[in-house]
């Protein structure tokens, strides 16, 4: 039988063990593979990586940040005059339905044959002022934007680093 103190002892070895283990384990599982260092070390930790499903692209090395993306939409009237608008200029990241909204907004541009038709006759009724013909969705999508654009006194959101792309035109019911 072993002693109180050696198995005080043996206990704090396995769990410093472990510890060590577990802390390499999640180093080595979102690193890249493109060195030989870690091509050796992976197979190693594979097995429990596996096991506790460790094994995941986490990107806290290098996370790739996706270009911005911004719902307008034009109101056309009965004479033709197009005005446009910025929903998510009027958001307040404070006010509980910024989540909501911008939801919304990202649901119309990943699917505008499903969402559209419904935005739009909500946005026919908010606009009965201008006596709305039509609406018609764009998506603004931001493009390559490098730190000498910054320095040459340019912004992200000038026309040149933005693409814009027509959604779907939805009349009004009542034009």
């Amino acid at each position: 039988m072993i002693s109180k103190p050696s198995r005080e002892q043996l206990t704090y070895i396995a769990m410093s063990v472990f510890l060590a283990w577990h802390t390499a384990a999640t180093i080595v599982a979102p690193a890249p593979n493109n060195s030989a260092m870690m091509v050796a070390i992976r197979p190693i930790f594979e097995p429990y990586l596996k096991l506790l499903r460790l094994d995941n692209p986490w990107d806290f090395f290098a996370p790739s940040v996706e270009y911005g993306a911004e719902l307008r939409y034009v109101v056309e009237d009965a004479a033709g005059t197009r005005h446009t608008f910025v929903p998510s200029d009027s958001l307040s990241w404070y006010h509980p339905n910024y989540f909501w909204s911008r939801s919304w907004y990202y649901g119309i541009m990943d699917d505008p044959d499903v969402y559209a038709d419904g935005a739009a006759a909500f946005l026919c009724q908010k606009h009965t002022e201008l006596r709305p013909a039509s609406i018609t969705f764009f998506e603004y999508q931001q493009s390559d934007f490098t730190p000498d654009d910054h320095r040459s006194g340019k912004r992200p959101t000038d026309p040149e680093f933005v693409t814009a792309r027509s959604l779907k035109r939805v009349p009004c019911p009542n034009s």
